[in-house]
């Protein structure tokens, strides 16, 4: 976690970009020089009634400009106090917080792939590693929860939208389309974060495919340093299960050792 520590920064931008989602942008004097592609943020807010912090992923940044973008759904009052904060109010921030995802240097070809508010991981893969061809699939209920998708095909050299209801996009499941695509896009391996029903999903789609696939893992956070345990997932490494820090040893795992 080289580079961490807690910054005041300034709110350049708070706005809905999708029902109940909302995307901010903050500038800081100092950014880290080593900031990957999932790792997160964790939030303090501007209120004495909610002083545990609120983690979110980094979901884009700007080195030159000294900013973090990140994206958050409101689905409780500390999320629902966030979403009414101003431009030029400050927050202090945490940050960056896990391991993120370093591609192996053989790597070439990416598949993002991004269920729900999972895709708000996806496009600070692609300014941290922007050498790679990424091949982006974003899968969502219904066209009101469609996000990103713009900032995504700027870096994406294809990108495909799935819809469970055929509201937008392509109709299915996002892992089921990616699967028929795989003979031709050939990827070195494919990152994706999303719900634990999606890798459940990826994990029978891809069998057969001999591609690593890496995903980040969302879990209730107290601390975000690794002291508190709350975050605690369970993996299986040399055949036994063991419990893993998802703030620390996480949130990047690989598919094949997450127990689910």
């Amino acid at each position: 976690m080289s580079g961490m520590k807690d910054r005041t920064g300034e709110i350049l931008v708070n706005e809905k970009i999708a029902k109940d989602v909302y995307k901010m942008v903050v500038v800081f004097d100092d950014l880290p020089e080593d900031i990957k592609g999932a790792q997160f943020a964790h939030v303090k807010l501007n209120d004495a009634s909610h002083l545990l912090r609120r983690p979110f992923c980094v979901c884009d940044f700007d080195k030159q400009d000294r900013t973090i973008t990140m994206c958050y759904a409101v689905v409780g009052k500390g999320t629902e106090l966030l979403s009414h904060y101003k431009k030029g109010d400050k927050i202090n921030v945490l940050l960056p917080l896990g391991n993120g995802f370093t591609p192996d240097k053989s790597y070439k070809k990416i598949v993002l792939l991004g269920g729900g508010m999972g895709s708000a991981v996806l496009p600070a893969i692609a300014t941290a590693d922007p050498q790679l061809e990424y091949y982006t699939y974003l899968g969502f209920a219904n066209a009101d929860k469609v996000v990103l998708e713009e900032e995504l095909k700027k870096v994406s050299k294809q990108i495909t939208v799935a819809t469970d209801d055929g509201s937008y996009g392509k109709k299915g499941f996002v892992t089921d389309i990616l699967a028929k695509d795989m003979d031709a896009i050939k990827p070195d391996a494919v990152f994706c974060c999303g719900p634990e029903v999606m890798y459940k999903a990826l994990r029978r789609a891809l069998e057969g495919f001999n591609v690593p696939i890496i995903v980040s893992l969302e879990a209730r956070m107290g601390c975000g340093i690794g002291a508190c345990l709350v975050c605690n997932c369970k993996v299986k490494r040399n055949g036994k299960e063991e419990y893993a820090r998802v703030c620390i040893e996480g949130p990047v795992f690989k598919l094949d050792e997450v127990v689910l």
